[in-house]
């Protein structure tokens, strides 16, 4: 088998695993904002950064993620905005592409319900 055969295979094999990163690292976001929107402040439980985060890296499969979480404004009430914004690194196994590392991101916002 051809040299070209065996890039062509691993390139898929890493955009592969690139898309499906990118897509918990998208889903993550959009389930972080969902959470963090019906935690506003008159929810009785308030979300904090710090919940949403740690909300947000349970549903990241293992994978390391950073987490900023924004309200707009700040004092969570209901009708305000929370944009989750999660960002996570991927780092080839074969190391096919020459920047290396590529950062992927998502952001997600969602009115406050309550």
């Amino acid at each position: 088998m051809s040299a070209a055969f065996f890039i062509v295979v691993f390139s898929i094999m890493e955009f592969s695993r690139m898309i499906w990163q990118h897509n918990v690292v998208a889903s993550a976001a959009k389930d972080g904002a969902r959470w963090a929107a019906v935690r506003g402040s008159s929810s009785g439980a308030p979300a904090t950064e710090d919940d949403v985060q740690t909300y947000v890296q349970g549903r990241a499969y293992g994978l390391p993620v950073t987490v900023t979480t924004l309200w707009s404004p700040g004092d969570k009430s209901a009708g305000s905005i929370v944009t989750v914004r999660v960002q996570r690194s991927f780092q080839p196994v074969v190391p096919i592409l020459p920047q290396g590392l590529i950062t992927l991101r998502s952001s997600a916002q969602m009115l406050i319900a309550r």
